[in-house]
């Protein structure tokens, strides 16, 4: 008997007991059915993840920042600790503080001195280093001082430069410029567009001063603000430091509390010491804050609220002419990788200079593991309906085998090999399987466009983002493992079946009636 003849065989078996082929079919093609939409929609989805955090460069960023490690040479049997407690709890004390998380004697700072950015700069598969600088400055439009904010920036971002209304964004990363804010013109006075026109081209001074050792009693009480009115408040909150130094005798002090309040509050000298570093920027533009949309960026490029901003370069170089300030370093800096896939690496080689460093590349590895978990319960879910049908299956070939017992041995008395027979009935449970699993597969491709549509529409109602691609996907490798599992289910299910129809005795199946 050929194996075309084999393939006729099982067909016309089929279709003798249609409605129960039917049946188990179906239920193939059900178990195909959710089989294939998981791994499709674990398949989109992890390449939805990987597009949409493909998009722009946020998700190769690296944010680098200063932090604590041990202190090289330093040996965690030598650190002390204090106090009366469990051994358990000493020790696991003596060793963060070895390490570096006590902030003790045992630990040094990893700062982001000049060195360690160029340091950083030069690491395999970083493209550019973005150094972050911030702080308040002292600056001086005419003869107005006034305290403001201050921030690093460049104007080669298309986002940035429709902030701009007025003036230019910055040409260079070293020019010597200066943005003002919309509300910081306003605060020192440029109320009318007029003045707005008129202040480009003119130069601005900002000043540095060093920070003093220790906080001090006026920032100690203008941070215990709650009242949200913003500069009014601290500014009277500053003035009320000013006055009680000189009040302290009305206040219920003992002689100690009175003497360490002295030299907390720190009376300023009738000369104060001059600024640390001063120098004159000339005023370029002026730029609005972000809108509510525009501020949902987690990578907004400044700082709420700053008052003004220097190109790069040019704030790293002012920052770092103060010795206090070169010393301490910058508060963080953001490496921009050649590949996302390269990321990680970049990562462990920053965390093993002792930084600390954060990327959108964790999360996404975490959603994309979350979803994997997910659908892959789904998978399971599929897998244990196909085994379901496979009972089936194998109840329907069990029932064939008794209903065809003449049949069988009319082929045994002809000359029909047991191979044969179980190769028949083999034939019959992999069609049923091809069927079943084709059907199923063509069943979750037609579903997956209304699918798509639904959840791109609820994807824009309620988080307003356009999704770029399907999060169904529907590869080669796919329809592969779907036919193929469906298929190798459905004959495992028919080898008992067709087993016990090649142990047919023909003489017993002749006299069956």
């Amino acid at each position: 008997m050929r194996w075309f003849d084999l393939l006729l065989w099982a067909l016309a078996a089929l279709g003798q007991q249609k409605l129960r082929t039917s049946l188990t079919t179906l239920g193939v093609l059900f178990g195909a059915f959710v089989l294939a939409a998981s791994l499709s929609i674990n398949e989109g989805v992890q390449e939805t993840i990987q597009r949409e955090a493909s998009k722009g460069d946020a998700s190769r960023k690296v944010t680098v920042y200063p932090s604590w490690r041990a202190k090289r040479g330093s040996n965690q049997d030598e650190v002390k600790v204090k106090g009366r407690m469990s051994p358990d709890r000493r020790e696991r004390i003596r060793k963060a503080l070895a390490d570096g998380g006590g902030r003790g004697g045992a630990a040094e700072r990893v700062d982001l001195t000049s060195d360690r950015l160029e340091t950083l700069a030069r690491l395999p598969h970083v493209r550019r280093l973005i150094p972050i600088v911030g702080g308040q400055v002292v600056a001086t439009l005419g003869n107005r001082p006034e305290d403001a904010s201050v921030s690093s920036g460049a104007g080669e971002d298309p986002e940035f430069r429709r902030q701009i209304v007025a003036g230019r964004a910055f040409e260079a990363e070293d020019e010597r410029s200066v943005l003002l804010s919309e509300m910081f013109a306003y605060r020192i006075g440029l109320v009318d567009d007029a003045d707005i026109a008129q202040v480009i081209g003119k130069p601005l001074r900002i000043e540095l001063w060093s920070p003093e050792e220790g906080p001090s009693f006026e920032v100690s009480l203008a941070g215990r603000s709650r009242g949200g009115r913003g500069r009014d408040e601290w500014l009277a909150l500053r003035q009320l430091a000013w006055q009680i130094p000189a009040m302290l005798d009305q206040f219920r002090l003992t002689g100690d509390e009175r003497s360490i309040l002295e030299k907390a509050i720190r009376r300023p000298s009738a000369t104060p010491a001059p600024p640390s570093v001063a120098d004159d920027y000339r005023v370029v533009g002026i730029f609005r804050a972000l809108t509510h949309e525009e501020d949902k960026d987690a990578w907004s490029r400044f700082p709420a609220g700053t008052d003004l901003i220097l190109p790069r370069q040019t704030a790293v170089d002012l920052f770092f002419r103060d010795p206090a300030r070169r010393k301490e370093g910058l508060a963080h800096a953001v490496l921009l990788i050649d590949d996302m896939r390269n990321v990680k690496e970049v990562v462990d080689r920053v965390e093993a200079l002792g930084l600390r460093s954060e990327s959108i590349v964790r999360f996404v590895e975490r959603e994309r593991l979350t979803y994997l978990l997910i659908f892959g319960g789904m998978t399971c879910v599929a897998a244990v309906a196909l085994l379901v049908s496979a009972l089936g299956i194998a109840n329907t070939m069990l029932m064939s085998v008794l209903q065809r017992r003449r049949e069988i041995g009319i082929m045994k008395a002809v000359g029909a090999a047991d191979w044969q027979l179980q190769a028949l009935f083999l034939v019959e449970g992999g069609l049923i399987g091809l069927i079943g699993g084709a059907s199923g597969l063509l069943l979750a491709w037609t579903i997956s466009f209304p699918g798509d549509a639904w959840v791109r529409s609820m994807v824009r109602r309620d988080m307003q983002i356009d999704l770029s691609g399907s999060i169904f996907a529907f590869p080669t490798r796919i329809a592969l493992i779907v036919l193929f599992f469906t298929i190798g289910v459905t004959v495992v299910a028919a080898l008992y079946p067709a087993r016990r129809a090649s142990k047919v005795d023909p003489v017993t199946a002749l006299r069956h009636d």
